[in-house]
């Protein structure tokens, strides 16, 4: 992922609130989008993995219990120390690196995954050289399989069922986390609006407010910059492996594999 000057701004829990960043992002639907990765990845033989958006390491964790070789990498310092801290509770032997995947080469891989809409907060010519470095940290017909908003099923209903309003304990902090968010389909960009009200033990209630933006597509839309970037599209699907519907699907899943070498430019 791209640094914390990304011009579309980022989650406050990816480098201010780590602390609340699973409280956010781990939820009922998690396990099943995980069951449906690894589904994915073992009928195409897939052993080693690269996870270029970890986080805090939700799909490194469940792809190591099945037997999965997994790399986690993910630009934000807080979130990679909670996942290996998560490593050291489980004595799990597990690499996590500090870097940008827009340029970090790591070695050769039969997979790189990013998930939770981690493309998103890139820009579309970020996105091209994300794709061209994932490219090279793939080996021969290696898979790229990552999630993202479905521009084509953006209607106002759908924007407006992203929001969230949702009160959760973390240690000796309570969070009340609300969020609305706005769409300007003819750019493919969905800006959300945050606000945090933080109670801790002993301390005076803090609020903080954020937004920021993530690049949404249509499914034709990133197959052709696949294309364009040496991969072919093999399949879309929806977030929880449903069949892909084009003004239905909220969560496109895309299953794509690396092709001929690429010409240089």
């Amino acid at each position: 992922m791209h640094d914390e000057k990304n011009e579309f701004g980022l989650p406050l829990e990816y480098q201010k609130l780590p602390e609340f960043f699973d409280a956010h992002n781990i939820t009922n639907k998690t396990e099943t989008t995980n069951r449906v990765i690894e589904k994915l990845l073992s009928k195409h033989n897939v052993r080693k993995v690269l996870d270029f958006s970890c986080g805090t390491g939700s799909q490194v964790f469940f792809l190591n219990k099945f037997g999965y070789k997994v790399t986690g990498v993910d630009f934000s310092s807080p979130l990679l120390k909670i996942a290996r801290n998560k490593a050291l509770r489980e004595n799990l032997s597990i690499n996590f690196l500090d870097g940008d995947m827009q340029k970090l080469e790591v070695g050769k891989f039969d997979a790189v995954i990013t998930i939770f809409n981690a493309i998103g907060h890139l820009t579309k010519t970020d996105f091209n050289k994300t794709l061209k470095n994932i490219y090279k940290n793939l080996n021969d017909r290696g898979l790229y399989l990552f999630d993202i908003f479905n521009l084509e099923a953006m209607t106002d209903t759908a924007v407006n069922n992203l929001a969230m309003d949702y009160k959760k304990t973390v240690k000796d902090k309570q969070v009340h986390h609300t969020q609305h968010s706005t769409i300007n389909k003819d750019k493919g960009l969905i800006t959300s609006y945050d606000n945090y009200i933080i109670d801790k033990i002993g301390s005076n209630e803090e609020r903080i407010n954020n937004k920021f933006t993530l690049q949404i597509y249509k499914a034709k839309e990133l197959q052709l910059m696949l294309a364009e970037n040496g991969f072919k599209t093999l399949e879309q699907y929806g977030i929880d492996g449903s069949e892909f519907k084009e003004c239905k699907t909220i969560n496109i899943l895309t299953l794509a594999q690396k092709q001929c070498l690429l010409k240089s430019k």
